[in-house]
């Protein structure tokens, strides 16, 4: 992990690599099975068995800063926002003055469900991998990244998680057009990391530059080696000779809960609470660290004119003096989903409104999105959607499901309408989704709703 300004390249790292929780155009797509994750109380058409990891891939980023805040074409080829390439006024243009980070990943590993005899209750079991990253970096971060002049660096953070999530979906009729589903989750930790920084205060020297660190290290999962620092304090040595630790971290547990109700035989009003719950990170397999001190680092070049060029550090450098270990609980990504449909044409035409609120370590993200949603035939379904998000962006939908006898394909996105590299990278939009699953249908149709 050499050469890495705490959190930047892990943040543009992960962006890179997951350029895309859950696509909102799912949510009135009567046919997929996912739309259960949404709200427990929903069913699909008919029972399934998914094909292992094919059958489910959720992937998303979210945020308030897109992928051409941060990347920039110059002479032809692709340079990060700190390329000394790139102009000063031009990277630091778009930015906000606190910039934010949130990528979340689902892949089901297994998963299967079916209608019970009475053809309308709905149960299901799935094994999920999980990945949750969320993240703050301030202007005068990169200010001081670009312009090398004294900055207050405060409020850097850095959180993430992975963990295998089995899952119990169970959804049955309360009273008439009254439908109540739960969701029951076991977890299993298999790795967390937050850094954050209260304070870094940070300035330029004609040939070395300080920061006056306040900040903590938190891992979980993973085995540093330790050294003694120069002042006989015990530090973590070498975070980039960390090694993973393949024994679980950690337990939890979470609850989904949701209902649905036909107000009218066209109308449905639905609500749920996901991810209530808690993970505990236990204290064997923690690494604490903290740091509160000032650091000089040599070695950076300054231009006539008074500018660093390439103001970096080793994160190493920073010396996290070990802390105790202790074990750490931390309650889940809870979101609150709304949801309200018509339905025209004996169903086969409806309209929807959707709202979405996730309640991120370091911001609640709000997302309404508009629906349309055809039915011409009771084995293919497609909707178009649009979102309105934190008023901060916006994104265009689409979604296919195609469930005839033999086969339930499904495949929506967000990104279609949106700029994108010639490597086909969307760098326009902030907040992207993509959702793949693949499975085999099983049973008779459910008899909730009849096309």
């Amino acid at each position: 992990m050499k050469k890495i300004f705490l959190t930047s390249i892990l943040i543009l790292a992960t962006l890179s690599q997951s350029l895309f929780a859950q696509n909102p155009t799912t949510y009135f797509m009567e046919g997929s099975t996912f739309r259960t994750k949404w709200n427990p109380a929903f069913a699909p058409q008919r029972g399934y068995i998914n094909i292992p990891v094919l059958g489910g891939i959720e992937l998303s980023t979210n945020g308030n800063v897109a992928l051409d805040n941060l990347l920039f074409v110059q002479g032809g080829k692709l340079s990060t926002i700190f390329s000394s390439s790139v102009p000063t006024t031009l990277a630091l243009s778009e930015l906000e003055s606190t910039n934010r980070f949130g990528e979340s990943n689902t892949i089901n590993l297994i998963g299967f469900g079916a209608y019970s005899s009475n053809q309308k209750s709905f149960w299901s079991v799935a094994i999920n991998l999980r990945t949750n990253v969320d993240a703050q970096l301030p202007y005068s971060f990169f200010d001081f990244m670009k312009t090398g002049k004294a900055q207050d660096i405060s409020g850097i953070g850095f959180h993430a998680d992975c963990y295998a999530e089995a899952t119990f979906t169970h959804s049955f009729p309360l009273a008439k057009n009254l439908y109540f589903g739960f969701s029951g989750k076991f977890l299993m930790g298999l790795a967390r990391g937050r850094f954050y920084f209260d304070k870094f205060d940070a300035q330029m020297n004609a040939d070395r530059w300080s920061a006056n660190a306040v900040g903590v290290m938190e891992l979980n999962g993973f085995d540093i080696p330790t050294s003694t620092s120069n002042d006989g304090s015990l530090c973590y040595d070498d975070l980039g000779d960390s090694s993973f630790n393949s024994k679980p971290a950690g337990y939890g547990f979470g609850v989904d809960v949701g209902v649905t109700y036909d107000v009218l035989p066209e109308l449905q009003l639905s609500a749920s609470v996901n991810d209530i719950g808690c993970m505990f990170w236990s204290k064997k397999h923690s690494s604490m660290g903290v740091v509160n001190k000032t650091i000089e680092f040599t070695g950076v070049e300054v231009d006539p004119e008074g500018n660093a060029t390439h103001p970096t550090f080793d994160l190493d450098e920073l010396e996290f003096e070990v802390a105790d270990e202790k074990g750490i609980s931390e309650m889940l990504t809870t979101s609150l989903n709304l949801g309200a449909e018509y339905n025209f044409l004996d169903r086969r035409i409806s309209v929807g409104l959707f709202y979405n609120a996730a309640f991120w370590e370091y911001k609640t993200r709000h997302n309404l999105t508009a629906s349309a949603n055809f039915r011409p035939l009771s084995w293919l379904h497609a909707s178009g959607s649009y979102s309105f998000i934190n008023n901060e962006a916006s994104a265009a939908g689409l979604a296919l499901n195609i469930c005839p006898g033999w086969i339930n394909f499904f495949v929506g996105t967000d990104i279609l309408l949106s700029k994108k590299t010639p490597q086909w990278i969307p760098v326009s939009q902030s907040n992207m989704n993509i959702t793949f699953g693949l499975g085999i249908p099983l049973g008779r149709r459910g008899t909730r709703h009849e096309l």
